[in-house]
């Protein structure tokens, strides 16, 4: 879970840059809104952005002097409070089989896909290349944790087949006419 809530935060970040959450959720480093004063690198002054620049453009975002910080923190604020809301409005119990049935499928698929690609393309390089029954494991007790989630809980799986469901037609819309 620690694991989890310093990842949720760049993932956070990865989709508000990629504009399919608010903008406030990319800025890293400072709690707000992007700055609109940029700051140059030479010599640490803060000037006014010219007309041509808009929020999305500047790179070097405004930052406390004594204090930088590469931090998303607007997305772990974010993160804190829908598992805050989530905890109160509901129990814990509820929100680990949630999130286990929401991420599990992904890494299952992640897996698979590895070990299809290792099939398909053996001559691909690869940095780090487990024995293939490691994988192959790895996908086995998945399989059972998404199986045996989706039985316990088929309430919470029928919400996020939904939610994948309204994710893929969201995806499918905006690719087709947003582009």
């Amino acid at each position: 879970m620690l694991g989890n809530s310093f990842v949720a935060g760049r993932m956070t970040v990865a989709a508000a840059n990629q504009d399919w959450l608010p903008s406030i959720l990319r800025v890293v480093g400072h709690i707000g809104p992007v700055s609109t004063v940029q700051e140059t690198p030479e010599t640490g002054q803060n000037l006014p952005m010219t007309d041509g620049e808009d929020e999305d453009s500047i790179q070097v975002q405004k930052r406390h002097s004594d204090f930088e910080s590469d931090a998303p923190i607007n997305a772990i604020i974010f993160s804190t409070v829908l598992s805050a809301l989530y905890i109160l409005l509901g129990n814990f119990r509820a929100l680990l089989t949630f999130n286990g049935l929401g991420e599990y499928p992904f890494l299952l698929l992640t897996v698979v896909g590895a070990v299809v690609l290792r099939r398909r393309e053996p001559e691909l390089e690869r940095p780090y290349q487990p024995l293939i029954v490691i994988p192959i494991i790895f996908s086995l007790v998945a399989s059972f944790v998404v199986v045996r989630g989706a039985a316990f809980a088929p309430a919470q799986a029928a919400i996020l087949t939904g939610l994948w469901g309204l994710g893929l037609v969201y995806y499918a819309v905006r690719t087709r006419y947003w582009a």
